[in-house]
């Protein structure tokens, strides 16, 4: 099934807090950044050797333009991103002493822990060789002393090993926080991250995109009847089921209660109309809705809302009156 591959926001925007944990960063290396310019240029005693300062004020110079930007345009992060994987290797590359070097690895190991928490895995990674490259050149042509080989397998295993350690955690609880705990589906806060980056990344791909909205019936009468938990049981099974019958890539999720939606992005709709023939054949008592549009002008909450009528429309059966609960067909 589908995995949630970034906390970009709607459409494929970045989400507020990865712009706040931008310009968190970028402020904060910029200020030490110009903190060591200025006690480069005036130490604060005599006889201190001084550093080149101009990899400092390169890097002071791009932190304003990244910061500036955001103030301006925070809808589009690769500027500022880009800035800020290029300013702590400029830096390095101008260091004399080995301590400073290990010192600003700090720097680029959050930037890579930023990265990975807030991109899909294949983006992510991308940006991270670039930054670990970046830096690892930086160093082998700055003029502080290295200690052959190991110098540089050290910064590498700090900046990758820093960016997957953090990954996992955050991934671990971003999956909790959109993760219906009852049935593993998506839940609505799930659903709205997926669906967005899935719509992002099929806006300019031919084919469709089908939205379902299930609904399981007389879920009320079951729990009344037979307490709620054979209602569970039955969300359950019938979750397990539409999980084994959806399509790859599909993503369903719990919206709520008994109402559950998937979203099916395909060359043609007969991709969907398989699924519904499974949720027919394999989940009786269940009531479904459906609406297509093609993937390049498809808007999901209107996919959604036409979805949703479609169901309604087809309700109006009898409440079940059999003495026990139906069975789940396709186990």
């Amino acid at each position: 099934m589908y995995r949630l591959p970034s906390l970009a926001g709607e459409d494929g925007r970045p989400v507020r807090q990865q712009v706040r944990l931008l310009r968190i960063y970028v402020g904060t290396t910029t200020f030490l950044y110009l903190y060591g310019v200025t006690f480069t240029v005036l130490p604060i005693r005599p006889g201190l050797t001084l550093a080149n300062p101009t990899g400092g004020i390169i890097a002071i110079v791009l932190g304003v333009l990244a910061l500036s930007y955001l103030a301006v345009d925070p809808r589009t992060l690769v500027p500022a991103i880009a800035a800020a994987i290029a300013a702590n290797p400029i830096v390095m590359a101008f260091h004399i002493s080995m301590v400073a070097e290990y010192v600003c690895l700090i720097a680029s190991m959050f930037l890579a822990m930023y990265l990975r928490a807030f991109h899909s895995p294949r983006r992510a990674w991308v940006l991270i060789a670039i930054l670990t490259a970046a830096t690892v050149a930086a160093v082998a042509i700055a003029p502080a002393p290295k200690v052959g080989f190991i110098t540089y397998l050290i910064i590498g295993v700090a900046i990758v090993g820093a960016a997957e350690s953090f990954g996992l955690v955050m991934r671990a609880l971003v999956e909790a926080a959109c993760t219906d705990p009852m049935t593993g589906l998506l839940n609505r806060a799930g659903w709205e991250i997926a669906t967005a980056e899935l719509m992002a990344r099929r806006r300019s791909e031919a084919g469709t995109v089908t939205v379902v909205v299930l609904d399981i019936d007389n879920l009320k009468h079951l729990n009344d009847t037979y307490g709620h938990d054979a209602g569970d049981q039955r969300i359950t099974e019938y979750a397990k089921v539409w999980r084994r019958a959806a399509p790859t890539r599909a993503i369903l999720a719990r919206l709520g209660g008994d109402e559950f939606a998937a979203c099916i992005a395909a060359q043609g709709p007969e991709v969907a109309d398989d699924f519904l023939a499974k949720v027919r054949v394999q989940t009786p008592g269940v009531s479904f809705g459906a609406a297509t549009a093609p993937s390049v002008n498809a808007v999901l909450a209107q996919l959604l809302s036409r979805a949703d009528a479609a169901l309604y429309a087809s309700r109006g059966r009898p409440l079940r009156e059999d003495s026990q609960p139906p069975p789940v067909v396709g186990d």
